[in-house]
């Protein structure tokens, strides 16, 4: 069963390296899909209670958005947040009581401004699509096996990684493990969290941020992991313990995710910020660089102030706080910061070839 208007279907980017990264554009992020067993309107109301949830935490970046009142009593009428839904076959089953029962896939999509604008009264960050790019370093031990996991590995881990990072809309990048990779790095290096060689052997990628982890099953059964994370310069690690593999990447991710969306996600408050970008030579070049600032997740409304020479000036209204904005413009890599003026909201940069 179809909604009447149909989108294209796009897709979560989950990389293997194609070459120097920066931030990634993530697709799909008002799109969420849920089991259900029957397409009846019972399983459609809490397959899109369930959707829109997911769709919340995704965009505002915070697990604790159903703490909101407000968004509680949203979550009673989904309806009034999705504009599609479709059904689809699979070979999964659902524990309904004691009974198991054939499940199918309920795909719904979400109106973006209808939820930013429910994040926003209910006091949440909105995080835009423009995401940081997460290089992996993942040594895995099983029995007699240690390994450093790539795309293509066999196990379950890799699907945990990218079905979790799909949740929290986390785009992910594998290193591709070939002699380059192994002349940098071994995977005793990466069970031993050397960190200086990671940070090393991830230059390659050139990633928004690193995770590295050593992940093993204890005689007990619980499985145990060992990470540690760099989002800029510092490195912040963490152990972490859990009854299943799955379980221990759930924290993993949601931690990383957690900590991007405090530095990248935008909260409702609003700033005036006077820009001024060199290398601006001729009139294609100006209008290259005014097209990408109003673009720019933050930017809700721009003016050219002056156009001297090759130096022009903006006045800017951002949402959020000025040194986001100023990490936002850092993942795209099209402008270099001069120098910054914070609390007076000013920012000197020059427009790269």
């Amino acid at each position: 069963m179809n909604s009447s208007r149909l989108v294209p279907v796009l897709f979560l980017m989950l990389c293997v390296y194609s070459g120097p990264s920066s931030a990634l554009p993530v697709d799909d992020l008002y799109v969420a899909k849920v089991l259900v067993t029957d397409e009846g309107s019972s399983q459609l109301r809490s397959g899109a209670r369930a959707g829109l949830l997911q769709v919340l935490i995704r965009i505002s970046g915070s697990l604790d958005v159903e703490q909101s009142s407000l968004i509680r009593n949203s979550l009673r009428n989904p309806a009034a947040y999705y504009y599609q839904y479709s059904y689809e076959s699979t070979d999964r089953t659902l524990m309904i009581g004691e009974e198991e029962r054939p499940a199918k896939t309920l795909t719904l999509h979400f109106e973006p401004s209808a939820v930013a604008r429910l994040l926003r009264d209910a006091n949440f960050p909105v995080w835009g699509s423009n995401r940081p790019s997460v290089l992996l370093w993942f040594a895995v031990s099983e029995g007699q096996d240690r390994r450093i996991l790539s795309e293509a590995d066999p196990s379950s881990f890799v699907e945990s990684l990218v079905s979790q990072a799909s949740e929290r809309g986390v785009p992910l990048l594998f290193p591709i493990l070939d002699l380059e990779d192994a002349a940098r790095i071994s995977t005793a290096e990466v069970w031993g969290t050397f960190l200086d060689r990671v940070e090393t052997a991830s230059t390659r990628y050139s990633p928004d941020a690193v995770l590295t982890a050593r992940i093993q099953e204890e005689v007990s059964g619980r499985w145990s992991g060992r990470w540690s994370y760099q989002i800029s310069d510092g490195w912040k690690s963490m152990e972490t313990v859990a009854f299943s593999s799955d379980e221990l990447v759930r924290n993993i991710i949601d931690q990383l995710a957690n900590d991007l969306a405090a530095r990248f996600a935008l909260d409702s408050s609003r700033a005036k910020v006077t820009l001024t970008v060199e290398g601006v030579a001729d009139v294609s070049r100006y209008s290259e660089l005014n097209t990408y600032l109003e673009q720019l997740a933050p930017v809700l409304y721009s003016s050219i102030v002056s156009l001297q020479g090759d130096v022009a000036r903006f006045e800017l209204e951002t949402e959020g706080q000025v040194d986001q904005l100023v990490e936002i413009i850092d993942l795209d890599e099209r402008l270099l910061l001069l120098g910054n003026d914070l609390g007076n909201g000013r920012l000197m940069y020059r427009f790269k070839e």
